[in-house]
């Protein structure tokens, strides 16, 4: 069965600035999963959600009671059908955090999830009703990307989203980042562009799927 969650509004399109605790790599966590069929979140992005299935508000109640860590793992294509394993996410997931919430009289809540890090997420099969998954922290990375290919980052994301005003200290990861987030393809390319390890390899990849995009446009 399909998640019980709406989340029609769009997504931010511009990460905000997160300080993020490390975790150690050697230590094993387990967070709430909260599957998104055919959506992919970013760092540093804030997705709005309707919870109203019994064992999601159950999840959001222990979330106000613990430190508001969930991850959220994109569901693709038939996998979204069935969503009982944690399997049927994808490997490469957002951990996130609760950032606002509403609780309406009849139970249900009105959250708003912002995006903290990419992580690995393994099965594992807990006690509670709803989905969990082990953590596994990827190693930052500290890729040097050149000033040319920060300069292509900012004039891609302008050429499409001309309202979008770019801080001048905004990092070659967080331009990727966005463009990933603004550029029109599918939700399978979007989250091969999420999951791809290396900066440099998700810029220079970003860059050629935006190029492609503005061929592919028809005529105005």
């Amino acid at each position: 069965m399909a998640p019980a969650i709406s989340h029609r509004l769009r997504p931010s399109l511009l990460p905000r600035r997160i300080d993020i605790q490390m975790k150690s790599e050697a230590r094993t966590r387990i967070l709430p999963l909260f599957p998104l069929p055919d959506v992919v979140l970013f760092p540093g992005q804030i997705i709005p959600l309707h919870i109203f299935e019994s064992r999601y508000r159950q999840m959001t109640r222990d979330l106000l009671d613990n430190t508001g860590e969930i991850i959220l793992g994109t569901i693709l294509g038939k996998d979204k059908e069935s969503l009982e394993e944690t399997a049927s996410v994808q490997s490469i997931a957002c951990q996130g955090r609760l950032q606002q919430y509403q609780a309406l009289d009849d139970g249900r809540f009105l959250v708003m999830i912002l995006g903290e890090r990419r992580v690995r997420i393994h099965p594992h099969i807990g006690q509670q009703l709803y989905p969990e998954a082990r953590v596994e922290y990827l190693p930052e990375q500290s890729t040097f990307i050149s000033d040319h290919r920060v300069l292509a980052l900012r004039e891609a994301i302008q050429n499409l989203k001309s309202e979008v005003e770019i801080p001048e200290d905004t990092s070659a990861q967080q331009l990727s980042d966005i463009l990933s987030m603004i550029t029109p393809m599918s939700t399978k390319q979007r989250y091969h562009l999420f999951s791809i390890p290396e900066l440099a390899e998700r810029v220079e990849t970003v860059l050629e799927m935006q190029t492609t995009s503005e061929e592919d446009a028809p005529p105005e």
